[in-house]
């Protein structure tokens, strides 16, 4: 059993790889030099949230499964602790949003295994009864860490909402 998970896991983290790769294909990158975001309203994470769904599902089926969302949220987890910020496609160009802790470069495996972990979870909390994540579905959830990161609840992200949002993309723990 144990060695099921660890593949399935391996399996699905490969094909997040694949996604990481191609997900900005395309899209201006220039601002990663100066791109630091200073808002983000509603509108323009669900229009994110879509074309990470869009993107994520690689096998074309327009629902993610249990896998595909594990590996999507252990890569974004890796790449944001990897670079120290989490990149928003917004308006076609992307926008960093520094994390509110210093980078601890790659993630250790326990890291991995807690993130799986919380990305199985979420997934069966947000998916439904048929265990498969719609995109309705996923950006229900995208939009719940919106809101459960807009502190004022106008419906943008700016300063301390936006390091909130971050660090839940990444799947910090709370004390780090």
């Amino acid at each position: 059993m144990p060695t099921t998970i660890f593949m399935s896991t391996i399996t699905g983290a490969v094909a997040a790889a694949g996604v990481a790769l191609t997900s900005f294909v395309g899209v201006n990158t220039s601002p990663y030099d100066n791109g630091e975001m200073k808002t983000l309203s509603n509108f323009e994470a669900s229009t994110y949230a879509e074309k990470v769904f869009a993107r994520s599902d690689r096998n074309g089926d327009a629902v993610l499964d249990v896998d595909e969302f594990a590996a999507l949220t252990i890569i974004t987890a890796e790449l944001a602790n990897l670079n120290g910020f989490v990149a928003v496609e917004k308006d076609a160009s992307v926008e960093t949003i520094s994390l509110p802790v210093n980078s601890t470069g790659a993630l250790s495996a326990s890291e991995h295994t807690r993130i799986d972990a919380v990305a199985r979870h979420t997934f069966y909390a947000f998916a439904g009864n048929d265990g498969k994540m719609q995109q309705g579905e996923y950006i229900g959830l995208q939009n719940a860490i919106f809101a459960s990161s807009d502190l004022n609840a106008n419906g943008a992200l700016t300063r301390t909402e936006l390091s909130i949002f971050a660090r839940r993309q990444a799947y910090l723990r709370p004390e780090a």
